[in-house]
């Protein structure tokens, strides 16, 4: 094929994914509609449309009486949401969950097992796979239905080699994820930061689809975030994304389990905060915890931690105890004073917050009250829970399957 033919194929393909991307953000649409968004002949967006209808990508979704001009029927085309499925796989320190969802994201099946970090990181992986088969098979989708597998691990990770560098609390060698689970699950197999996934996920199905510069932070268990600049999310060198979870706020402080010392989440991850608790612990400072377990602080875990997170309010549960609330008060007031910090620098449209400690509606009007007080431009209205936390286990990892082999598959031809 020759230059020209090149070029106008890319073109095709770059108008194909134009026409996607606008149907998940927009919804089912005329064909005349889309042709004036984005600027094609209704001659070209038909031709297209047809092809994808032939590939199963598209549907017609029936007819819509136009308005102003009686007897004229529209003809909605949209995504076709069983075209395939997508295999998507988060791991995290205390478990892994494995979710099969359809292409706009949403969940059909998934199981959870509790990560294995005792076991090398091939037979783990191995296991990923057994229990996807499974979940497969249990759910009738056949090898021909998966569009690929996405699976997101904590830590550094080079998305372009399909290497996890260093999954931290999980994995400190290098692990070849993409070719181990090719060669296991014979499908396509992205790798990438937890953090960055979900990023591209609200990109894919949430605030993404409006605001071109956002700044994502997690809390709980541990701490996260990724920048999004022009619709793109920022990668750093050597693959890293923005941690702000390791930026070093003690000098010479604990040692992080990225290997530095004086990391933010070595005060404020669930851990940390544990640790705090546990130190504190005694009939005098914790008088309700200390007969709620009977004197026994051994029994404060993290998973208890982070069920008490769970059903805290602002009178009771954590903010009943004095010296707990003091506790919690002060991992928030840093958490805070970091994000503000990061916003001054970057001004993104919007700060988009997730993860366990900031689904807690008590702990996120802390959070932003400490936000406030630091700039009182810092409202509701530029910082905002993520309406996707409700799908954090799967929905990065179904992204950035979905962007790269549906919605902008990568089909330039050289």
């Amino acid at each position: 094929m020759g230059r020209t033919g090149m070029n106008l194929e890319n073109v095709k393909m770059r108008n194909r994914s134009v026409i996607l991307s606008l149907l998940n953000s927009q919804g089912a649409m005329s064909r005349k509609d889309i042709a004036k968004l984005v600027g094609l002949t209704p001659a070209a967006v038909t031709l297209l449309c047809t092809e994808m209808m032939e590939e199963g990508k598209i549907v017609e979704k029936g007819e819509v009486q136009e308005e102003r001009r009686a007897g004229r029927k529209k003809v909605l085309v949209d995504i076709n949401e069983e075209y395939k499925c997508v295999i998507a796989v988060s791991v995290e320190t205390s478990f892994t969950w494995i979710t099969i969802t359809n292409i706009r994201g949403i969940e059909l099946a998934h199981k959870r097992i509790r990560t294995n970090i005792q076991m090398n990181p091939e037979e783990y992986l191995s296991e990923i796979a057994k229990e996807s088969k499974v979940l497969l098979w249990e759910n009738h989708r056949s090898q021909e239905e998966i569009l690929g597998l996405g699976i997101c691990v904590p830590g550094i990770v080079d998305r372009k080699q399909g290497l996890s560098l260093h999954a931290y609390g999980i994995w400190k060698e290098k692990v070849p994820v993409q070719s181990i689970m090719e060669e296991l699950m014979h499908c396509p197999v992205i790798v990438e930061n937890n953090v960055k996934a979900f990023a591209e996920g609200e990109l894919t199905y949430g605030l993404g689809k409006t605001d071109k510069d956002l700044l994502f932070v997690k809390w709980g268990p541990g701490v996260g975030s990724a920048i999004v600049i022009n619709n793109r999310i920022y990668e750093g060198r050597e693959n890293r994304a923005a941690e702000i979870g390791h930026y070093i706020i003690e000098p010479d402080g604990i040692q992080c389990r990225c290997g530095r010392r004086g990391c933010l989440e070595t005060r404020v991850s669930t851990k940390a905060i544990v640790d705090k608790i546990k130190s504190a612990f005694s009939e005098e400072n914790t008088p309700y915890l200390y007969r709620a377990l009977e004197g026994d602080g051994s029994r404060i875990t993290e998973d208890l931690f982070i069920q008490w997170v769970q059903e805290c309010t602002e009178e009771h549960g954590l903010m009943r105890e004095p010296a707990l609330k003091e506790i919690l008060c002060s991992s928030i007031e840093r958490m805070a004073r970091a994000v503000v910090n990061v916003m001054t620098i970057l001004a993104p449209d919007n700060t988009v917050l997730y993860g366990t400690m900031l689904e807690n509606k008590a702990i996120r009007n802390i959070f932003m009250s400490y936000c406030k007080k630091y700039d009182a431009g810092y409202t509701e209205e530029c910082i905002k829970k993520s309406d996707l936390s409700d799908r954090i286990s799967y929905i990065g990892a179904a992204a950035i399957v979905a962007k790269k082999y549906f919605f902008e598959p990568d089909r330039a031809i050289s």
